[in-house]
């Protein structure tokens, strides 16, 4: 796919820090993560695994018909799902669990009937290379096919459409305006709906 490119953190420390939301110092998450990368080359592969890992054995909520809406990286992983935000959180705290700069990204996307819905995926950095990745572990199914590459960025989602963009920024946190919604909304689907309401990326939220 032919991306509009990342933009660069001015600092690479808030994309190495755990919270609430990405629990990287979680027991679980800790072990997990030193579990399935112990025959990870470098952190490349080490990332690959992960994301591998993320977008396969955590379904997606939507894909499995599940409504409850879990949003920490612990949380997500407890669950076995969640949608594209919660299994980004818990790809993150994976990545950062080992060391591995990691951060968050969004996208807004048209669906088949005409109305929008935010999207988020994840970007880590390699310092091998020196490079932001962006990786998306929404997980695939017929339509949607989105792999590990440090050359050319696959997500599950292509900008094609007016009114749809990616956000070349990438962020240390879930924005605001996001978290918000988990907050005001009962399940996943009234989540998903709400998440319509957001048409542009936040100011001066990096």
């Amino acid at each position: 796919m032919h991306l509009p490119p990342l933009i660069p953190p001015a600092s690479i420390t808030p994309y190495l820090s755990c919270s609430g939301v990405i629990s990287c110092t979680n027991a679980e998450i800790r072990t997990l993560a030193r579990s399935i990368t112990a025959n990870g080359i470098d952190d490349i592969d080490r990332a690959r695994i992960l994301y591998t890992w993320v977008r396969d054995s955590i379904a997606h909520s939507v894909d499995v018909g599940q409504t409850n809406l879990f949003w920490n990286a612990s949380d997500v992983l407890t669950a076995g799902h969640g949608l594209c935000f919660g299994k980004s959180h818990l790809l993150v705290a994976l990545c950062r669990a080992l060391g591995i700069p990691a951060g968050l990204c969004y996208q807004r996307v048209r669906r088949e009937d005409g109305s929008f819905v935010l999207h988020g995926l994840c970007a880590v950095y390699y310092e091998q290379i020196d490079k932001w990745v962006r990786l998306d572990p929404r997980g695939n199914k017929p339509g949607i096919s989105a792999e590990f590459s440090i050359d050319s960025e696959q997500i599950a989602y292509e900008p094609s459409y007016d009114g749809e963009w990616l956000d070349q920024h990438i962020y240390p946190e879930p924005w605001h305006e996001v978290t918000h919604l988990v907050e005001v909304s009962r399940d996943v689907l009234q989540f998903i709906h709400n998440s319509g309401g957001i048409r542009s990326p936040p100011v001066n939220q990096v």
